[in-house]
């Protein structure tokens, strides 16, 4: 499979985390951190630029790569070193829905990017009178770039598409934050998506709302109990918002008699 000639090339959460600890020499590890990045992650990014098919075998070779990299990583942090708040584990997720969606036709055709700081999230006026842009982080977004200009000044702002929350395990206290995030995207953008897609789930299933009764539109479990990743449980979730996107592409047909609204 030949590389990919369009390359989104700012989605590289894990990497840039990883560069920064090696700039700051990280618990004085910045060296053993450098020899990580080259031997292990640099082979991983490339192996997952090289596939740019989109079909279920491809997603099942990323799952592949992506359990082996953990693998990996968890083996260079042995005892935890590289410690949760340092969020370094966390973003190999964020950056893995970018390898997912690279090659999607619509990515390029609609000029869309990946995003995960500033997403618009409404505007207000201060009491200055003066246009305030609210905005979210969130851990991965596919949305657009926008410059505008409201009362004589320029503005520029990120419209999400698809919004993701991705989490190593899943609490009832990050799902109701989560949730909060979603309904203040949805307040600026109503038309996004919103999803959280995380490796375990400690939330009982019957405090998790039915389909339609969440701001979050869908939760994706991919790892088993034993914490391995499933590939059939990642094609489900890239199908899903490989759907939701193209939706944006279809022709709606006006229809005039009869239920109207879709």
């Amino acid at each position: 499979m030949s590389e990919s000639i369009f390359m989104i090339n700012n989605f590289y959460f894990h990497e840039n985390n990883l560069q920064n600890k090696i700039n700051n020499n990280y618990r004085h590890e910045g060296e053993s951190l450098k020899k990580f990045k080259d031997d292990c992650y640099d082979l991983y990014k490339k192996n997952q630029n090289k596939i740019t098919d989109i079909d279920k075998e491809a997603i099942e070779d990323k799952v592949i790569f992506l359990s082996n990299y953990y693998e990996a990583f968890d083996k260079f942090n042995e005892g935890n070193w590289i410690t949760h708040q340092s969020k370094c584990k966390p973003t190999i997720l964020e950056e893995f829905c970018g390898y997912l969606f690279k090659d999607l036709p619509i990515i390029k055709e609609l000029d869309l990017n990946f995003f995960n700081k500033k997403i618009y999230a409404g505007l207000t006026i201060n009491h200055y009178g003066k246009v305030d842009i609210k905005t979210k982080d969130v851990d991965f977004c596919i949305g657009k770039k926008i410059e505008a200009k409201i009362v004589e000044e320029n503005y520029e702002f990120i419209v999400p598409i698809i919004a993701i929350e991705c989490k190593t395990y899943l609490d009832k206290t990050m799902f109701n934050e989560a949730q909060f995030s979603s309904q203040k995207l949805k307040y600026g953008s109503p038309n996004v998506r919103t999803y959280i897609l995380s490796h375990a789930n400690q939330v009982r299933l019957s405090e998790i709302p039915r389909k339609g009764q969440s701001s979050i539109d869908q939760l994706f479990i991919i790892s088993d109990d034993k914490g391995k990743v499933i590939s059939d449980a990642v094609y489900e979730f890239f199908i899903e918002i490989k759907e939701e996107l193209d939706k944006f592409q279809k022709e709606i047909k006006e229809k005039k008699i009869g239920g109207i609204l879709l």
